[in-house]
């Protein structure tokens, strides 16, 4: 095997494991809500500023919430698209492409990591 194959196979994007570094959150009639505690300095005075609360939540949709809860550690991203084709169907398509959008940004906003087993 040269190394530029085995490059290409170490970045293919649906071998990644997930794990979720946000454990703050609860599940109400089938849909996930993150919930946020703003507690740092700067926010507490933002919050005062604007009476805003202390705690806030995220209300994932259908399909977000089935993403969140497949996310255990162990199952890769196309495992996870199996499962949401096995639950939703034709309803999800296209699956990777919309799965890859999500889990990227749940990446992006630090709610999720990739577990590094290489």
């Amino acid at each position: 095997m040269s190394k530029n194959t085995e490059s290409k196979e170490s970045d293919n994007f649906l071998l990644y494991v997930p794990q979720k570094k946000h454990d703050l959150y609860e599940v109400k009639q089938g849909k996930v809500y993150l919930i946020f505690h703003h507690d740092k300095p700067l926010e507490k005075f933002t919050r005062w500023l604007v009476k805003k609360p202390s705690v806030s939540d995220l209300e994932l949709d259908e399909l977000g919430s089935e993403v969140w809860l497949l996310i255990d550690g162990q199952k890769t991203i196309y495992d996870i698209g199996q499962e949401l084709y096995n639950k939703f169907g034709s309803k999800c398509e296209p699956i990777y492409d919309r799965l890859i959008l999500y889990i990227r940004y749940l990446n992006r906003r630090g709610w999720i990591s990739f577990k590094n087993d290489k």
